[in-house]
Formats: structure tokens, sequence, C-alpha cells
């Protein structure tokens, strides 16, 4: 743990099959973020002439059908393990980062925040609809934002600064 405390830049001086293993976690976490997007398409339907009113008519239409809560709560229960991992991860790569721990504190509290809102958009377009549907695209960027600082800084520190000590 005091790797984590530490206000030096720890990420450098990873041996490289951890700096490997980092960043291929952190690929895998892109691809999988990425893949969301594809998924929202579903949900959405974006085309060319689509209009940012008809994505939003979309988006209430799919969670307002005959989804039922117990289907919501299913995917919730997934997300609830898999998402809190996956922010436990690259926030402690973060945070082996050089970065002030002022920005750390901000950008770890910006990724909690994030995740936990992001779980919650489905449930507020459901019942919500069209006055809470604003929640899911808003709540997506935030997380996808949060996240690629959360893994953007640690692989380039590990790659690009010099080993501590050299």
């Amino acid at each position: 743990m005091r790797e984590f405390a530490s206000p030096a830049s720890r990420a450098g001086a990873l041996p490289r099959p951890v700096k490997v293993l980092y960043t291929a976690f952190c690929a895998f976490t892109v691809a999988g973020l990425l893949s969301c997007i594809g998924l929202y398409d579903g949900v959405v339907r974006f085309g060319a002439r689509t209009t940012p009113a008809e994505l939003y008519d979309h988006l209430v239409a799919y969670y307002q059908q005959p989804t039922s809560a117990r289907r919501l709560l299913e995917v919730t229960h997934f997300h609830l393990f898999s998402m809190p991992l996956y922010l436990l991860v690259v926030g402690h790569l973060f945070f082996l980062t050089g970065v002030s721990a002022r920005a750390k504190r901000g950008w770890i509290s910006a990724s909690v925040a994030a995740t936990a809102v992001h779980l919650l958009a489905p449930w507020c377009v459901h019942f919500g609809g069209r006055a809470l549907a604003w929640v899911y695209p808003i709540s997506g960027a935030a997380l996808l934002a949060s996240f690629a600082v959360l893994m953007g800084v640690p692989v380039y520190e590990m790659w690009h600064s010099p080993p501590i000590g050299r």
C-alpha cells in the first residue's frame, strides 16, 4: 500500500511484465467500453439523418417498452459486480501516477460518481421517462471520460516515464 501513498510516480518503475499486464487490462477495458457504444446504438439507433430528439425518443421507448423491473434488476445485478471491479483496478493504477493528490481525489471521485449514476441510469429512464432520460447519455459520457483518464495517464507514465532512481 505504500506505493499508492507515495507522491512520486511509481507507474514508470513497474517491472516490464506488470506493465504489459496492466496495459493489456486497460486495452481490454477500452474494447469493452467501446462495445458499449455498439450496444447503445441498438438502443438509440444512430443514423446519418437521425436527430437528437429522435435518439432521445428511441432511448425512452427502449426502457419503457415491456422491459420488466426484473430484467433491469438482472442487468443491474451483473453490473454492480463488474463495474466496481474495473473501477478498483483502474483507480489503483491511477494512484500509481505522479499526478497531484488533489487531481487523484478529483478524478477518482468523478469516476465513482459517474459509475454510480450510470448504474442508476436505466432505472431513471424506465421510471422517469423523458424527464430523466438525459441521465443515461450524460453519465455514459462521464464514465467514458473519467475511465479514459484513469487508464490513459498510468499507461502513458508506465511506458514514457524513466524508472525511479535512474
